[in-house]
């Protein structure tokens, strides 16, 4: 039985779906992130509002300079 335009069509359009469905199957493994730790997915925020990756400083301003130096070294 032959087969009409538009039945052709739908089979190219499957085929492709198909494909790019494929594609980003692989595309998924590729880039798989779920390994990482949760280190490695945290960013900070500077003062100046920028993006790092490195924890900021803990800074206690205060006349206190006893406590701000035990603060220190409890949070080493």
């Amino acid at each position: 039985m032959p087969d009409s335009f538009t039945k052709k069509e739908n089979i190219k359009k499957k085929a492709k779906k198909k494909k790019e469905k494929e594609l980003k199957r692989e595309d998924r493994k590729t880039n798989n992130n779920k390994g990482k730790s949760l280190e490695d997915m945290f960013v900070y925020v500077d003062e100046k509002g920028q993006l790092t990756s490195t924890p900021p400083e803990v800074r206690i301003e205060g006349k206190d300079e006893k406590r701000s130096e035990t603060f220190k070294k409890r949070w080493k």
